[in-house]
């Protein structure tokens, strides 16, 4: 599978709209920038919620009002993730398609989205019992440890990205 994924991306590489953005840097930063803000966003309101969830924080504000709150802000930002992802990977594709760790990475944030989208599903059609300690779900502890280790998992797997893709280029 490498082999085809490294054609693959020297294709697409040596196309005119990856070779149009690769040859502008500062474009390739900016989105750099945005991405990490909008990761720092989706990062931030996971450990708001995960954190409330296991009773560490927030105790004057329901569970559900949390997630009302934040969950839309999460979707918001993983939208301009996914737009500055895309951005970034046609720019550089051999940075991202050739490393092990950006497929482990895309698994991750599907899984965590999907996770992240029940859960929010489940506290809304529920809240009453979401929101009071004693009546949640035994699984509560399992979801946000979960969350919390696929979101820390998805930023060292980006870091991982950054610092080795030469290696597999």
């Amino acid at each position: 599978m490498e082999p085809t994924l490294h054609e693959w991306a020297k294709q697409l590489a040596a196309t005119h709209v990856s070779m149009w953005l690769s040859a502008r840097p500062w474009l390739i930063a900016t989105s750099q920038s945005i991405h990490i803000v909008m990761l720092s966003v989706v990062f931030g309101c996971a450990v708001v919620i995960n954190l409330r969830l296991l009773g560490l924080n927030a105790r004057g504000r329901r569970l559900s009002t949390l997630v009302r709150n934040l969950v839309p802000w999460m979707y918001g930002a993983l939208l301009a993730l996914l737009a500055t992802g895309v951005l970034q990977t046609v720019a550089e594709p051999m940075r991202e398609f050739v490393t092990p760790a950006f497929w482990a990475k895309m698994a991750m944030v599907l899984i965590a989205v999907a996770l992240t989208a029940r859960f929010a599903r489940t506290v809304n059609l529920d809240h009453e019992r979401w929101d009071s300690i004693s009546s949640r779900p035994r699984t509560a502890v399992l979801i946000a440890v979960v969350s919390l280790a696929l979101w820390v998992a998805i930023i060292f797997c980006g870091r991982i990205i950054a610092y080795t893709w030469e290696f597999y280029a």
